[in-house]
């Protein structure tokens, strides 16, 4: 009974390095509800096609709660992202923005990505009381079984999002901003999926922008 537990507990554990994590979270004090009228998404990659796929993805997420939301790529030419911008241009991007009756804008970018390496075996060392030679080489053969090329590392993305109001009379106005690890699961449409899943679950937390 007892390796049973075990063996589903590690499966269990296995199976959560597919998911999403909100690791940090910062939120205007000052800010209470707020709902945009407007939403402007900018996705922060140099791949047209994943940035693409990413703004389209998000922005339908956000009109199936009825949230109107536009992506930079319809907005703006291909040089948005291409070419480097001062403040006076950032400032008549906004002017632009304000005069589209955008009220908002989130910003997402990828800022790490880092090889994690997942040992079902620390696991089995810890839980295990009265452990035999037997239980613990079993446990960490795999040690063997990597040196011949068995894949146990995985992928994961730090990423940012911040929420910006524009509105006239809090121009610029940091909402809200948080760090999620995406866990990389060798399929876009899905890595983009968890992070939007993980993404609202926060907005609504923090009365933003979503409603409950």
């Amino acid at each position: 009974m007892k390796n049973i537990i075990l063996i589903t507990f590690v499966a269990l554990l296995t199976t959560s390095c597919a998911t999403t994590y909100l690791i940090h979270q910062y939120k205007d004090p000052e800010t209470g509800f707020f709902e945009s009228n407007k939403l402007f998404i900018i996705g922060l990659e140099g791949d047209f096609k994943l940035r693409e796929q990413f703004e389209k993805s998000l922005v339908h997420a956000f009109e199936e709660e009825n949230v109107r939301a536009v992506k930079s790529i319809d907005f703006f030419e291909d040089s948005f992202t291409k070419e480097k911008k001062t403040i006076e241009e950032l400032n008549e991007i906004e002017k632009t923005l304000l005069n589209a009756e955008f009220d908002a804008i989130l910003l997402t970018k990828v800022t790490g990505t880092e090889k994690r390496y997942y040992t079902a075996s620390m696991l089995h060392q810890f839980m295990t009381s009265n452990q035999t030679f037997e239980d613990y080489y079993y446990g960490n053969q795999y040690e063997y079984l990597r040196e011949k090329g068995k894949k146990e590392d995985y992928t994961v993305y730090t990423v940012e999002t911040s929420l910006y109001c524009i509105c006239p009379e809090k121009e610029r106005q940091l909402l809200w901003r948080g760090e999620i690890e995406v866990t990389d699961t060798d399929n876009t449409k899905k890595n983009i999926h968890n992070f939007i899943k993980t993404l609202f679950k926060s907005l609504r937390n923090n009365d933003l922008i979503l409603i409950h």
